[in-house]
């Protein structure tokens, strides 16, 4: 038996949203995109944790912003995702 492999793809130019990406398999998924050359923009409640996952992840070379937002709120993420258009 083989395990399934990811396709090789490319995401420059693209944004990537990543709700509760500050850490575990949110943060695994913010970097797999930033490593495929995407934009990731971290959305997560703690300012704290968010704005360190991205600092961590421009140390490393690949582009991320924070994003403090409660996801359950969607007024405030309709606002949230209008400011990024």
């Amino acid at each position: 038996m083989s395990l399934p492999r990811t396709p090789s793809f490319r995401l420059d130019g693209k944004r990537a949203l990543v709700a509760g990406g500050s850490r575990g398999i949110g943060l695994g998924c913010a970097v797999a995109l930033a490593e495929a050359g995407a934009h990731v923009v971290i959305a997560a409640r703690g300012a704290a944790q968010v704005q360190a996952s991205v600092d961590e992840m421009a140390q490393e070379g690949l582009s991320a912003e924070a994003l403090v937002l409660d996801i359950t709120n969607v007024a405030a993420v309709q606002d949230a995702i209008a400011a990024l258009a």
